[in-house]
């Protein structure tokens, strides 16, 4: 069979996919380029780092939520890093606090059920070097909707509880 060329209507259809791929391609390409612009981070000057995680936890308890599960997040990577061969020194200290709220829950559900994966909720508390004075509290943007827009607040007024509460 010869090949032929395609039709005008079959040249246009091409082109637009191709132009759809394009644009998915730059929208995953700009999604990964601002995956560190979701993160929001603080610092805690002058201060012990279970001071700081002491004042999380109460903080996330001051909301009505259940105490947080506790992942040790610094300790694993010290662990694992002879076996892995990463730096087992990134953190000299470092948790992640994952909670719940029923209500934030419901609502980004309500929202879209694919929100499942935003949940748990999850605010880290970690000191790069043992000899800074700086504790770091981080916690990842949610989703860009309503209830998105109040996990974020919840976030924020957990993180400046917390903060507040070591002044």
């Amino acid at each position: 069979m010869i090949p032929t060329r395609p039709t005008p209507s079959r040249r246009h259809g091409l082109l637009r996919r191709g132009a759809g791929f394009l644009a998915a391609l730059f929208v995953f390409a700009a999604q990964g380029a601002s995956a560190a612009a979701d993160i929001v981070t603080r610092e805690i000057p002058a201060t012990e780092f279970e001071d700081v995680a002491f004042a999380v936890v109460d903080a996330i308890a001051a909301e009505g939520i259940t105490p947080p599960t506790v992942s040790h997040f610094g300790d694993m990577l010290r662990r694992t890093a002879p076996d892995l061969g990463h730096s087992p020194d990134t953190f000299a200290e470092a948790r992640i606090y994952t909670f719940c709220s029923a209500s934030a829950a419901a609502r980004l559900s309500a929202e879209s059920p694919h929100h499942i994966a935003l949940c748990p909720l999850s605010i880290a508390v970690y000191r790069l070097r043992a000899d800074s004075p700086v504790v770091h509290v981080g916690y990842r943007r949610s989703a860009a909707t309503p209830g998105g827009a109040r996990v974020d607040a919840l976030l924020e007024r957990i993180v400046a509880r917390a903060a507040d509460a070591l002044r």
